[in-house]
Protein backbone atom coordinates (compact mmCIF):
# COMPACT_ATOMS: atom_id res chain seq x y z
CA UNK A 1 0.00 0.00 0.00
CA UNK A 2 1.80 3.37 -0.95
CA UNK A 3 1.74 6.30 1.78
CA UNK A 4 -0.71 8.04 -0.61
CA UNK A 5 -3.15 5.39 -0.21
CA UNK A 6 -2.60 4.29 3.40
CA UNK A 7 -3.11 8.27 4.25
CA UNK A 8 -6.43 8.08 2.34
CA UNK A 9 -7.81 4.79 4.37
CA UNK A 10 -6.57 6.45 7.79
CA UNK A 11 -8.35 9.49 6.95
CA UNK A 12 -11.76 8.03 6.01
CA UNK A 13 -12.00 6.57 9.69
CA UNK A 14 -11.38 10.39 11.15
CA UNK A 15 -14.42 10.47 12.20
CA UNK A 16 -16.17 14.44 12.02
CA UNK A 17 -17.78 15.97 15.14
CA UNK A 18 -20.40 17.22 12.44
CA UNK A 19 -20.21 16.74 9.06
CA UNK A 20 -23.36 19.03 8.16
CA UNK A 21 -21.88 21.99 10.01
CA UNK A 22 -18.33 21.26 10.90
CA UNK A 23 -18.00 23.99 14.40
CA UNK A 24 -15.02 25.78 15.15
CA UNK A 25 -13.45 24.99 18.30
CA UNK A 26 -12.02 28.65 18.52
CA UNK A 27 -11.74 29.71 22.34
CA UNK A 28 -11.43 28.08 25.17
CA UNK A 29 -14.88 28.25 26.01
CA UNK A 30 -16.03 25.93 23.63
CA UNK A 31 -13.21 23.54 23.48
CA UNK A 32 -13.81 23.15 27.27
CA UNK A 33 -17.68 22.41 26.87
CA UNK A 34 -16.98 20.01 23.88
CA UNK A 35 -14.63 18.30 26.27
CA UNK A 36 -17.32 18.48 29.05
CA UNK A 37 -19.56 16.71 26.82
CA UNK A 38 -17.83 13.75 25.74
CA UNK A 39 -16.08 13.25 29.22
CA UNK A 40 -19.92 13.32 30.76
CA UNK A 41 -20.66 10.63 27.22
CA UNK A 42 -17.96 8.08 28.15
CA UNK A 43 -18.78 7.97 31.88
CA UNK A 44 -22.70 7.66 31.26
CA UNK A 45 -21.87 4.80 28.46
CA UNK A 46 -19.64 3.13 30.99
CA UNK A 47 -21.97 3.37 33.97
CA UNK A 48 -25.22 2.61 32.20
CA UNK A 49 -24.54 1.29 28.68
CA UNK A 50 -25.99 2.21 25.63
CA UNK A 51 -29.44 0.96 26.01
CA UNK A 52 -30.27 3.98 28.67
CA UNK A 53 -28.39 6.46 27.32
CA UNK A 54 -30.03 9.74 27.40
CA UNK A 55 -29.29 12.91 25.51
CA UNK A 56 -31.53 14.93 28.24
CA UNK A 57 -29.90 13.07 31.10
CA UNK A 58 -26.22 13.89 29.05
CA UNK A 59 -27.04 17.94 28.93
CA UNK A 60 -28.16 17.92 32.55
CA UNK A 61 -25.15 16.49 34.21
CA UNK A 62 -22.90 18.44 31.66
CA UNK A 63 -24.41 22.11 31.94
CA UNK A 64 -25.14 22.35 28.03
CA UNK A 65 -28.60 22.90 26.22
CA UNK A 66 -29.84 19.85 23.48
CA UNK A 67 -29.36 22.51 20.86
CA UNK A 68 -25.55 23.07 21.51
CA UNK A 69 -24.87 19.66 21.30
CA UNK A 70 -26.65 18.86 18.56
CA UNK A 71 -24.94 21.98 16.70
CA UNK A 72 -21.36 20.30 17.85
CA UNK A 73 -22.57 16.59 17.23
CA UNK A 74 -25.04 16.40 15.12
CA UNK A 75 -27.01 13.31 16.81
CA UNK A 76 -26.87 10.71 19.50
CA UNK A 77 -25.10 7.64 17.64
CA UNK A 78 -22.22 10.37 16.49
CA UNK A 79 -21.86 11.55 19.57
CA UNK A 80 -22.00 8.35 21.67
CA UNK A 81 -19.24 7.20 18.44
CA UNK A 82 -16.45 10.14 19.16
CA UNK A 83 -17.05 9.70 22.99
CA UNK A 84 -15.94 5.69 21.99
CA UNK A 85 -13.34 6.53 19.92
CA UNK A 86 -12.07 8.68 22.15
CA UNK A 87 -11.74 6.72 24.91
CA UNK A 88 -10.34 3.87 22.53
CA UNK A 89 -7.89 6.41 21.66
CA UNK A 90 -6.61 7.61 24.83
CA UNK A 91 -5.46 4.16 26.04
CA UNK A 92 -3.68 3.15 22.96
CA UNK A 93 -1.56 6.06 22.46
CA UNK A 94 -0.40 5.52 26.26
CA UNK A 95 -0.20 1.65 25.73
CA UNK A 96 3.79 0.53 24.67
CA UNK A 97 3.70 -3.57 22.97
CA UNK A 98 6.85 -5.57 22.81
CA UNK A 99 5.92 -7.09 20.11
CA UNK A 100 5.97 -5.79 16.18
CA UNK A 101 2.51 -4.58 15.17
CA UNK A 102 3.47 -5.98 11.58
CA UNK A 103 3.53 -9.77 12.77
CA UNK A 104 1.13 -12.75 13.53
CA UNK A 105 2.15 -12.50 16.99
CA UNK A 106 2.02 -8.85 17.06
CA UNK A 107 -1.85 -8.61 16.17
CA UNK A 108 -2.35 -11.74 18.72
CA UNK A 109 -0.73 -9.93 21.21
CA UNK A 110 -2.72 -6.85 20.83
CA UNK A 111 -5.98 -8.81 20.22
CA UNK A 112 -5.54 -10.32 23.55
CA UNK A 113 -4.67 -7.75 25.03
CA UNK A 114 -7.49 -5.01 23.81
CA UNK A 115 -10.48 -7.85 24.02
CA UNK A 116 -9.28 -8.87 27.93
CA UNK A 117 -9.44 -4.83 28.67
CA UNK A 118 -13.16 -5.54 27.48
CA UNK A 119 -14.11 -7.80 30.03
CA UNK A 120 -13.91 -5.08 32.28
CA UNK A 121 -15.52 -2.55 29.77
CA UNK A 122 -19.06 -4.88 28.48
CA UNK A 123 -21.10 -1.37 28.49
CA UNK A 124 -18.54 0.43 26.34
CA UNK A 125 -18.01 -2.92 23.96
CA UNK A 126 -21.71 -3.12 23.39
CA UNK A 127 -21.48 0.27 22.37
CA UNK A 128 -19.21 -0.09 19.70
CA UNK A 129 -21.06 -3.26 18.43
CA UNK A 130 -24.67 -1.49 18.25
CA UNK A 131 -23.34 1.07 16.20
CA UNK A 132 -21.19 -1.23 14.03
CA UNK A 133 -24.23 -3.70 13.37
CA UNK A 134 -26.60 -0.95 13.08
CA UNK A 135 -28.51 -0.59 9.59
CA UNK A 136 -28.91 3.30 10.03
CA UNK A 137 -25.46 4.17 11.07
CA UNK A 138 -24.49 6.62 9.09
CA UNK A 139 -21.19 5.20 6.86
CA UNK A 140 -18.38 7.78 8.23
CA UNK A 141 -19.44 6.34 11.77
CA UNK A 142 -19.01 3.01 10.39
CA UNK A 143 -15.77 3.62 9.18
CA UNK A 144 -14.58 5.16 11.95
CA UNK A 145 -15.18 2.39 13.82
CA UNK A 146 -13.76 -0.05 11.69
CA UNK A 147 -10.99 1.76 11.42
CA UNK A 148 -10.24 1.01 15.11
CA UNK A 149 -9.99 -2.52 13.99
CA UNK A 150 -7.57 -1.73 11.01
CA UNK A 151 -5.00 0.01 13.33
CA UNK A 152 -2.59 -2.11 12.98
CA UNK A 153 -4.62 -5.26 10.64
CA UNK A 154 -3.95 -3.31 7.46
CA UNK A 155 -0.03 -2.87 8.17
CA UNK A 156 0.37 -6.43 8.85
CA UNK A 157 -1.89 -7.26 5.45
CA UNK A 158 0.04 -4.86 3.70
CA UNK A 159 3.17 -6.57 4.63
CA UNK A 160 2.19 -9.94 3.84
CA UNK A 161 1.33 -8.62 0.03
CA UNK A 162 4.67 -7.23 -0.22
CA UNK A 163 6.43 -10.83 0.80
CA UNK A 164 4.32 -12.90 -1.33
CA UNK A 165 2.66 -14.09 1.52
CA UNK A 166 -1.23 -13.69 0.25
CA UNK A 167 -3.12 -16.12 -1.66
CA UNK A 168 -3.46 -15.02 -5.17
CA UNK A 169 -6.96 -14.83 -4.86
CA UNK A 170 -6.76 -12.26 -1.90
CA UNK A 171 -7.63 -8.67 -2.60
CA UNK A 172 -6.28 -6.92 0.55
CA UNK A 173 -8.62 -4.05 1.01
CA UNK A 174 -11.41 -6.84 1.06
CA UNK A 175 -9.38 -9.34 3.56
CA UNK A 176 -8.89 -6.41 5.83
CA UNK A 177 -12.75 -5.98 5.91
CA UNK A 178 -13.33 -9.70 6.63
CA UNK A 179 -10.75 -9.42 9.81
CA UNK A 180 -12.86 -6.48 11.34
CA UNK A 181 -15.94 -7.87 10.66
CA UNK A 182 -15.20 -11.60 12.05
CA UNK A 183 -13.72 -9.78 15.27
CA UNK A 184 -16.83 -7.74 15.47
CA UNK A 185 -19.48 -10.06 15.23
CA UNK A 186 -17.45 -12.89 17.60
CA UNK A 187 -16.89 -9.17 20.11
CA UNK A 188 -20.76 -8.98 19.42
CA UNK A 189 -21.56 -12.64 20.44
CA UNK A 190 -20.14 -11.89 23.57
CA UNK A 191 -21.49 -8.12 24.33
CA UNK A 192 -24.83 -10.06 24.36
CA UNK A 193 -24.28 -13.13 26.31
CA UNK A 194 -23.59 -15.76 23.84
CA UNK A 195 -19.94 -16.20 24.80
CA UNK A 196 -18.69 -16.72 28.32
CA UNK A 197 -15.93 -14.29 29.79
CA UNK A 198 -13.65 -17.50 29.55
CA UNK A 199 -15.05 -18.21 26.10
CA UNK A 200 -14.62 -14.88 24.40
CA UNK A 201 -11.04 -14.19 23.93
CA UNK A 202 -10.07 -17.77 22.97
CA UNK A 203 -12.57 -18.16 20.23
CA UNK A 204 -11.79 -14.52 19.04
CA UNK A 205 -8.00 -15.78 18.62
CA UNK A 206 -8.91 -19.33 16.92
CA UNK A 207 -11.18 -17.40 14.55
CA UNK A 208 -8.84 -15.25 13.18
CA UNK A 209 -6.08 -17.65 13.44
CA UNK A 210 -8.23 -19.92 10.97
CA UNK A 211 -8.99 -17.13 8.37
CA UNK A 212 -5.24 -15.91 8.26
CA UNK A 213 -4.60 -19.56 7.53
CA UNK A 214 -7.12 -19.17 4.55
CA UNK A 215 -5.51 -16.85 3.02
CA UNK A 216 -1.76 -16.91 3.91
CA UNK A 217 0.95 -18.98 2.06
CA UNK A 218 4.10 -21.07 3.39
CA UNK A 219 5.36 -20.55 6.19
CA UNK A 220 2.53 -17.78 7.26
CA UNK A 221 0.28 -19.97 7.26
CA UNK A 222 2.00 -22.80 9.04
CA UNK A 223 2.64 -19.97 11.58
CA UNK A 224 -1.12 -19.57 12.01
CA UNK A 225 -1.83 -23.40 12.26
CA UNK A 226 1.02 -23.98 14.54
CA UNK A 227 -0.45 -21.05 17.02
CA UNK A 228 -3.76 -22.42 16.32
CA UNK A 229 -2.80 -26.17 17.36
CA UNK A 230 -1.35 -24.98 20.42
CA UNK A 231 -4.30 -23.28 21.39
CA UNK A 232 -6.39 -26.75 21.33
CA UNK A 233 -3.78 -28.71 22.58
CA UNK A 234 -2.83 -26.60 26.06
CA UNK A 235 -6.10 -24.85 26.61
CA UNK A 236 -3.41 -21.78 26.97
CA UNK A 237 -3.57 -18.41 24.83
CA UNK A 238 0.23 -17.77 23.70
CA UNK A 239 1.78 -15.73 25.97
CA UNK A 240 3.72 -12.81 25.33
CA UNK A 241 5.34 -9.68 27.44
CA UNK A 242 2.84 -7.80 28.82
CA UNK A 243 2.43 -4.20 26.94
CA UNK A 244 3.12 -1.13 29.33
CA UNK A 245 0.73 1.48 29.79
CA UNK A 246 3.12 5.01 29.88
CA UNK A 247 1.30 7.91 30.11
CA UNK A 248 4.83 9.99 30.19
CA UNK A 249 5.98 8.98 26.90
CA UNK A 250 2.73 9.15 25.00
CA UNK A 251 3.49 12.50 23.00
CA UNK A 252 7.07 10.78 22.01
CA UNK A 253 6.59 7.41 20.25
CA UNK A 254 3.35 5.75 18.73
CA UNK A 255 2.58 2.58 18.59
Amino acid sequence: MSASAFAAQSAKSVLSANPESEPVYSSVPIQERRKRILAEARRMIAQDGIDNFSIRTLCRNADVAQRTLYNAFQGKDRLIALAISEAYEDVNRHMRYRTSADTLEGIVDRLISVNTRNLKARNYTKAVVSLYFSPTISEDIWNALRGMAFRNLRQWLDRLAREGALEPWVDVEEAAGDFANLEYSIINDWAVGRLSDEDYVPRLILSVLSHTAGVTVGVYRDEAIAMAQAIRRTGHLPEFPKPVYDPAKAASSTL
